[in-house]
């Protein structure tokens, strides 16, 4: 009975410990300081503004190159909570062609690290999508800045 007892423990506690989600690329929060001192060394490519699709979902976007990495920078960003969210460059709103940028979706102000590989002229909208339930959330179509 024993054995019985403790086989069942550590078989729950292997499914339990099984299930935690590994973050693919977490974003960064930065602040508003950081967002209104700017640096030199920056260059905005990009901007954006987050429109709703299926929940609500607002902010600005902008992919600026620092020291020759790119990076995907929410402003003000909020949408509604949900499961499985996901950050997503792809070519259009229904994710037809995407990157996954990130498994995991905040509110505020955060950065994402971009694959050097990625083609901006083509995947150039930015997409909160709910993986679980193939779901926009929101979407920002990025523009080339002047």
């Amino acid at each position: 009975m024993k054995s019985k007892i403790l086989l069942s423990a550590t078989l729950l506690s292997f499914i339990f410990l099984s299930c935690n989600k590994t973050e693919i690329n977490p974003p960064e929060i930065i602040t508003e300081e950081e967002i209104a001192m700017g640096n030199d060394a920056i260059k905005v490519l990009y901007t954006g503004d987050f429109v709703d699709d299926a929940h609500p979902t607002s902010g600005m976007v902008q992919v600026y190159e620092e020291n020759g990495v790119k990076k995907l920078r929410f402003i003000n960003f909020k949408t509604d909570s949900g499961p499985d969210l996901r950050v997503y460059l792809a070519e259009n709103t229904k994710a037809q062609n995407f990157v996954e940028i990130s498994n995991t979706v905040d509110n505020g102000n955060l950065e994402y690290t971009l694959p050097a590989e990625i083609d901006l002229s083509k995947q150039n909208s930015v997409l909160i999508w709910c993986k679980l339930f193939k779901v926009n959330f929101g979407t920002a179509v990025l523009s080339i800045t002047q």
